[in-house]
């Protein structure tokens, strides 16, 4: 039976990353009807990924991507831009490292594949590999979270460094926090640019129609299709890749948790205040309190981005209150870390969703005779998104490929209850956390 979507992104069209970006000519929207071999619903990293795939294995195909937005102004456009290549694991224990093993091969291969397509194509998003310090302001959660991960690091052969406050000082340019793991994989980026060339680099057989959100869609039986205001797609196979929005159309909906960030990119710095901070150009922090804590960035334009705020958002929507608390407490936070700015302003601030699941596995799979969906990136979606859609192409393709194993290490996104029961259960766990890690903000 076909379903109706009324769940649809309504982004705040603030994205600061997009601005930064410049001005871009969307794609037009469906206008009629289609038949084709392949139809994707959303045009992020997995849906790009997917059609990218699909593609390269099938040049005779024809691949329509609907995108209900612009691309680049969706989730996808709206991280912080870092495309990480290791697990965030902190667990010492044999089999954590052995999973460790797939998740760092499964990471590698989708940033190779990003780095080769960013060079081939020439796409302008600062791609530059900088490393990522993963930090704790305090002692506890050093000792806590940073020793294991350096523990599993050493198990892996990996580099990194172990920093103390005077050594993060030195190069970040501030003393708020205890210690940090460094490593070298990670590139800074500028998302949406990314996203963006990504879309407008498509070959030639993919058509790409953006501005049209799905309102009703089809994913059994032989013919999957989906319906926009003004055209349909009616296709031989079906990939869905809409991450937190896959509840609206009712798939995933009881395996993975949409969660709700903010973030904030400051004013340019000036040369007095680029001389106040560190050694490091450029850097880019990620919490070991990933709950708690803060993401931070020196961008290579000289500016501070921040993105904080771990919130449940079961409804994907919020209000204007709490988006002007969040943006207030962005600004508080970045001057608790660099006091000796003075008073830096935010030029831009916006708000994203994530999905995450209860044992941080990625939802992916059959969700029909003919339909398949990605999604559930756990935090890591450039990277995770980018390796779920060439993955789960190969996998609607009946291609054997051995990373779809390394993918799923950790199995997929297991049950949580329903509503309400999950609001409740969801609502707590995610206020003790946050009041364990208050000391991380």
């Amino acid at each position: 039976m076909p379903r109706s979507i009324t769940d649809l992104p309504n982004d705040d069209r603030t994205n600061g990353w997009s601005a930064l970006a410049g001005p871009r000519q969307p794609r037009p929207s469906l206008q009629g009807d289609l038949d084709v071999d392949w139809v994707i619903v959303g045009a992020g990293y997995a849906g790009l990924a997917a059609a990218r795939q699909l593609a390269l294995q099938q040049p005779d195909a024809t691949i329509a991507v609907v995108e209900a937005g612009v691309v680049g102004e969706n989730a996808s456009g709206r991280n912080s831009g870092f495309a990480i290549d290791l697990p965030h694991s902190s667990s010492p224990s044999d089999a954590a490292v052995e999973k460790g093993r797939s998740v760092i091969r499964v990471n590698r291969f989708a940033v190779d594949a990003l780095d080769r397509l960013v060079a081939e194509h020439g796409i302008a998003c600062d791609w530059n590999k900088r490393g990522r310090y993963h930090v704790a302001v305090t002692d506890d959660v050093a000792a806590q979270s940073l020793a294991p991960y350096a523990r599993n690091l050493d198990a892996w052969g990996e580099s990194y460094e172990y920093l103390e406050r005077a050594a993060l000082r030195d190069r970040l340019g501030t003393d708020y926090y205890a210690a940090a793991v460094y490593t070298p994989g990670t590139h800074l980026l500028n998302p949406a640019a990314l996203v963006r060339g990504l879309a407008d680099s498509l070959p030639s057989q993919v058509q790409l129609f953006e501005r049209s959100p799905v309102i009703e869609t089809e994913f059994k039986g032989a013919s999957p299709y989906v319906r926009t205001a003004k055209g349909s797609i009616r296709a031989r196979k079906l990939i869905l890749a809409v991450n937190a929005f896959s509840q609206s159309f009712g798939v995933y909906g009881e395996r993975q948790v949409p969660v709700l960030l903010f973030a904030s990119l400051t004013h340019p710095l000036s040369d007095a205040q680029i001389a106040s901070l560190g050694s490091d150009v450029t850097w880019g922090v990620t919490p070991a309190h990933g709950v708690a804590g803060s993401t931070l960035r020196l961008t290579q334009d000289r500016r501070l981005m921040i993105r904080q705020g771990f919130e449940y958002s079961p409804s994907l929507n919020t209000n204007e209150e709490r988006r002007a608390k969040a943006r207030a407490m962005n600004l508080e936070l970045l001057r608790r870390r660099f006091p000796q700015l003075g008073e830096i302003q935010l030029e831009h601030f916006w708000m994203g969703w994530l999905a995450v699941s209860q044992n941080h596995a990625p939802a992916f799979g059959p969700i029909g005779e003919n339909a398949f969906a990605a999604s559930c990136c756990n935090g890591s979606g450039i990277v995770r998104h980018t390796a779920a859609g060439m993955l789960i192409a190969d996998l609607a393709l009946g291609r054997d490929n051995p990373l779809i194993d390394d993918f799923l290490v950790e199995g997929t996104a297991n049950y949580i209850p329903p509503r309400p029961l999950r609001d409740i259960g969801v609502g707590l766990t995610l206020a003790w956390d946050m009041w364990r890690g208050r000391a991380e903000q």
